[in-house]
């Protein structure tokens, strides 16, 4: 193979890399997200509600 073959196959290949790193890297950030939204809906709709009396008043005296 001459050496400009051996470039451009070297080219190639590194550019096919990177485009497999990125397609990668957004999968991952999209399974983050929706573990994310999954664990803000879980705790939205479970959160028990304070005992009666709890959070009316703020205390200032410290």
């Amino acid at each position: 193979m001459t050496t400009i073959a051996s470039q451009a196959v070297q080219m190639q290949a590194g550019a096919q890399s990177q485009s497999i790193g990125i397609a990668v890297a957004r999968q991952q950030i999209a399974a983050d997200q929706a573990v994310a939204a999954l664990v803000a809906g879980t705790a939205a709709s479970t959160s028990p509600s304070p005992p009666p009396g709890q959070g009316q008043v703020v205390d200032l005296k410290v």
